[in-house]
């Protein structure tokens, strides 16, 4: 079903034995509702280990198109989601993780706001709930796609506007306070269109933000990079150009104290679009330009990098060339930056791209993106990985509509005995199951592996429900139940007589 090509082969071999010791879940799900398109673009480590996507949806939600924010636990199990926004379109391209252990998002609405688009930021609590939303922007278009906690417990939003600035479209900084309230604003280009991508927090408490422009360069477009002081002033640009379209999606501050790195795609290449790295020193000279990412399509880039703590890079992409599909997720890793190790691709027969990779706490990566493989509109697409980007190879479908509070999360079934031998009886919570015509009960492993699954006629079955669990062996699993309208997991225990 999946075509994953490696190349370096002994460097992979020896990493993976580093990491053999360490039990790295692993766990390909798909996620999305029964009649409409739901798209995941960031996602983010949660302080329960668990894992928040966001994006868009067209399936749930108050308005054509929605904000969407989907919550899984550390084995790709849904138990919560959220829509944000009104009549109109909303949607959300970031997620981060806040100092309070609850979650900030931003993307753009056409439902609030002061002009046709604004940008939409929404912050949240451990559970989801919105803690406060605000605006940003004037009285005509203002997009957000990237957002950080800053040192100070405020936030930094890039983006682009029409509001403001000098051209069409400029790159558009707003720095916060923690409650969200305007600090200042900046914007940065000239008379075509310039827009940014993504921002870090720079160790000096300034910034850095990279997108394109098509005012420093030709109208095509180049990648643009811009380094400001504490207050937004700028201290240097930088800008790749080639002879074609070149865009930048994601910008990286190197642990090592280097400098900084920038990923996207190049299409000055005799291939057509190619992903792109490259790589700048503190002051914004250019040290090194690679594009070794993509083969003989036309069509391959990168969205996302991450750098682990032990000096590895990986990169989450698309890729026309390799891969099972018309497009497929691919993942490059490289220690350090411009040295090869491998690479893998995920997907189907169908178009699927990768937006998001972020590392996790035990080790692996997780990441985000659309699927068209494993489902007839596009659903979101979760990968969880172990160190060297090594996945299930199997794909679960999981049709959402759940719950959206999460705190009824294991309050609908009983399971009995638990710790349990060869059965277990469960009884269900008729209120908030049986409301559908047939449920779904499945059994996880630790690696996110379904060890059993059963299809249910509520009309027809009688409580409690019984499962034989001979064939399981002695641990722990997730056992979850999951209907039209919900979807609800607890802890099984399995203990045999010795």
């Amino acid at each position: 079903m999946k075509n994953r090509f490696i190349k370096s082969s002994l460097l992979i071999i020896i990493i993976c034995a580093t990491h053999l010791a360490f039990a790295q879940v692993k766990f390909e799900k798909v996620f999305g509702g029964s009649t409409g398109s739901d798209l995941g673009y960031s996602v983010a480590e949660t302080y329960e280990k668990g894992y928040a996507i966001v994006g868009t949806t067209t399936s749930f939600g108050a308005g054509s198109t929605d904000a969407y924010l989907l919550q899984i636990d550390s084995m790709g199990v849904a138990f919560g989601q959220k829509t944000f926004g009104g009549i109109n379109i909303d949607r959300a391209y970031s997620v981060k993780l806040t100092s309070d252990s609850g979650l900030v998002i931003a993307g753009y609405t056409n439902s609030f706001g002061h002009g046709g688009y604004d940008m939409y930021v929404i912050k949240t609590k451990k559970n989801g709930d919105t803690l406060w939303t605000k605006t940003y922007g004037g009285t005509d278009w203002d997009f957000a796609y990237s957002i950080e906690q800053t040192s100070d417990g405020g936030f930094i939003i890039a983006g682009g506007t029409y509001s403001y600035g000098k051209g069409n479209e400029d790159m558009f900084l707003v720095k916060t306070n923690a409650f969200g309230d305007t600090l200042w604003t900046k914007t940065f280009g000239d008379i075509n269109d310039d827009e940014a991508k993504s921002v870090k927090q720079t160790s000096d408490g300034g910034y850095i933000l990279t997108g394109n422009s098509k005012s420093f360069g030709d109208l095509s477009g180049d990648m643009f990079t811009v380094k400001t002081n504490s207050v937004g002033d700028t201290l240097w640009t930088h800008k790749y150009h080639g002879l074609l379209e070149d865009n930048a999606n994601d910008v990286l501050v190197d642990n090592s104290g280097a400098g900084y790195i920038i990923a996207g795609e190049t299409r000055s290449t005799a291939l057509g679009y190619q992903g792109a790295i490259i790589q700048l020193n503190l002051s914004g000279v250019q040290t090194s330009f690679t594009n070794i990412y993509g083969g003989s399509s036309t069509n391959d880039g990168i969205n996302s990098i991450v750098q682990t703590n032990d000096g590895r890079f990986a990169t989450m992409g698309y890729t026309f060339s390799y891969g099972a599909g018309a497009s497929d997720f691919a993942f490059y890793l490289e220690k350090p930056i411009g040295t090869y190790v491998g690479s893998y691709t995920y997907g189907g027969s169908n178009i699927d791209k990768g937006y998001c990779i972020k590392s996790t706490s035990d080790g692996g990566y997780i990441i985000c993106g659309t699927t068209l493989s494993y489902s007839l509109l596009e659903h979101i697409y979760v990968i969880k990985t172990d160190s060297v980007g090594h996945s299930t190879g199997a794909v679960v479908n999981v049709v959402t509509g759940i719950n959206s509070n999460a705190s009824e999360r294991g309050r609908t079934f009983l399971i009995y005995p638990n710790p349990a031998n060869d059965f277990i009886s469960i009884n269900l919570n008729k209120d908030e199951i049986l409301k559908s015509k047939s449920i779904t009960i499945n059994i996880f492993d630790l690696l996110g592996s379904v060890c059993f699954q059963s299809v249910i006629d509520t009309n027809s079955t009688s409580e409690p429900i019984n499962i034989n669990t001979s064939e399981l062996s002695n641990g722990s699993y997730i056992l979850s139940i999951s209907s039209e309208n919900y979807i609800a997991n607890q802890k099984l225990v399995i203990q045999k007589n010795q």
